[in-house]
């Protein structure tokens, strides 16, 4: 049977996001949650809910698309929430099962047995600020948590699910494996700690989610078990589950994340790479600078998006290596200056750049869209991401600022610029560092900071 119900019958979504924000930024916004769970990950999913109730009664769903939890599962009701009205239609949904089409926090529901899903992984650069404003007090006021800032949506969701459940409820989520350390996860966390529920987090082989560069993980918190214990295991290539010692997969643990108060003044200070708004405009190839008659120093200067171009061997960043390896190889190379009146040239670029490639949520939100605060020139450049046992790092001698994934690191001597682009003397990070996705490691910026305060500062 298939149900769609929203009080009055379906609504078009622009009606029901209608005070969330403009509607480029509510767009962006649903065009990303729109990524459908592979069937083997919903049979997965309920197989953690067999293990641990033998008969379920309510269910919610509050990421439902269209309705494919419902089809696995063994429950007497099923009620999934979908904003999309389109994705509501095309449903065809079992017996006992309905789609709400309403935004999943519109509806108070509190007696839930479980809740399962895949929440929309959204950045929070990405959420719509009305929506935002108006679901983070409305979990504040239902379970007195304050969300993090940062948080993405999908922890919106999780906590609203885990909200809707009855005591002795069971939440069963796919959703980032990285929640379990990230500092923006922390409120989550804690509220989960506080409340001693047992949680069991499945990480999840890479190649689950083709289009989302995270690893996934299947996340249960079972609100009937109080003894406040947590576990992590990681699908194996036969897909059985092996138990790791901690969440990165060491018994050393993961690394500590340095809080500004822990830092000392005289600790060099890594700083996260600057998100322009849009690499595709306001970064540019070699190519895409000459032909716009842009100049070196006046309309844009060097910068680096990444390290995979360089070799280990390769500790500084020489003009002869970024030219044969970003300019000469067609990288993003060049970053427009902002950081004064563009010339004619500069400004007849910006000009002609298409309104569609620049509606990103940072670049909305801008008076003018393109003007960013310029960065800092770093002493060494730091890849965020990486495969061996330490970043790639090196030494910036061509001034070059940090964007996106690479890192700056300021206030580094001589002798600590070499120990830092050697990495900081051969230490091995691997088996500290959560698994982010595609065999990556990927160490947030106030990890690497732990590491620097702990190497440069004296006891």
């Amino acid at each position: 049977m298939n149900i769609v119900a929203a009080g009055v019958g379906s609504q078009p979504v622009e009606h029901l996001t209608k005070d969330w924000d403009r509607w480029e930024r509510v767009s962006l916004y649903l065009d990303r949650c729109q990524v459908d769970t592979p069937d083997n990950l919903v049979l997965a999913a309920w197989a953690h809910v067999a293990e641990l109730r033998q008969s379920v009664g309510k269910v919610v769903d509050f990421g439902a698309g269209d309705g494919r939890f419902a089809k696995a599962g063994q429950y007497a009701s099923y009620t999934g929430y979908e904003i999309d009205d389109r994705r509501c239609v095309a449903a065809d949904l079992p017996e006992g099962a309905e789609l709400i089409n309403a935004c999943a926090f519109s509806h108070p529901v509190v007696d839930a047995d479980v809740a399962i899903g895949n929440p929309p992984f959204v950045r929070n650069q990405d959420l719509p600020s009305g929506w935002r404003a108006r679901v983070a007090k409305l979990l504040k006021d239902r379970t007195g948590v304050a969300m993090s800032g940062l948080a993405n949506a999908w922890q919106y969701f999780f906590l609203l699910s885990l909200a809707s459940l009855k005591d002795d409820g069971l939440c069963v989520l796919i959703v980032p494996y990285e929640w379990v350390s990230r500092p923006s996860a922390r409120a989550l966390r804690e509220h989960i700690i506080a409340n001693s529920w047992d949680v069991r987090v499945y990480r999840l082989i890479d190649t689950v989610f083709d289009s989302v560069l995270t690893t996934s993980s299947i996340t249960v918190v079972d609100k009937s078990s109080r003894s406040g214990s947590w576990q992590f295991f990681e699908e194996t290539a036969e897909g059985s589950y092996a138990s790791l010692p901690s969440p990165s997969g060491s018994k050393q643990g993961v690394i500590r994340y340095l809080r500004r108060s822990e830092a000392s003044d005289r600790s060099p200070r890594a700083i996260r790479g600057l998100s322009p708004g849009t690499q595709k405009v306001l970064t540019l190839t070699e190519g895409e600078r000459v032909r716009n008659g842009l100049e070196i120093g006046r309309d844009v200067v060097a910068c680096v998006t990444s390290l995979r171009q360089l070799s280990n061997e390769m500790a500084e960043l020489t003009e002869v290596v970024f030219k044969s390896r970003y300019r000469d190889a067609g990288e993003k190379c060049w970053l427009i200056r902002t950081d004064m009146d563009p010339s004619p040239a500069l400004q007849g670029y910006l000009d002609s750049v298409a309104e569609a490639d620049y509606q990103t949520s940072t670049c909305l939100e801008r008076e003018i869209w393109w003007k960013f605060k310029m960065p800092p020139i770093p002493e060494v450049l730091i890849a965020q991401s990486f495969k061996g046992r330490f970043p790639k790092a090196v030494k910036n001698i061509i001034s070059a600022r940090a964007v996106g994934g690479v890192s700056g690191v300021y206030g580094l001597n001589n002798e600590q610029t070499s120990a830092l682009c050697s990495g900081l003397e051969g230490i091995d990070i691997r088996e500290r560092v959560v698994a982010h996705s595609n065999g990556l490691r990927k160490i947030e910026v106030n990890q690497l900071n732990a590491l620097l305060n702990d190497a440069f500062t004296n006891p």
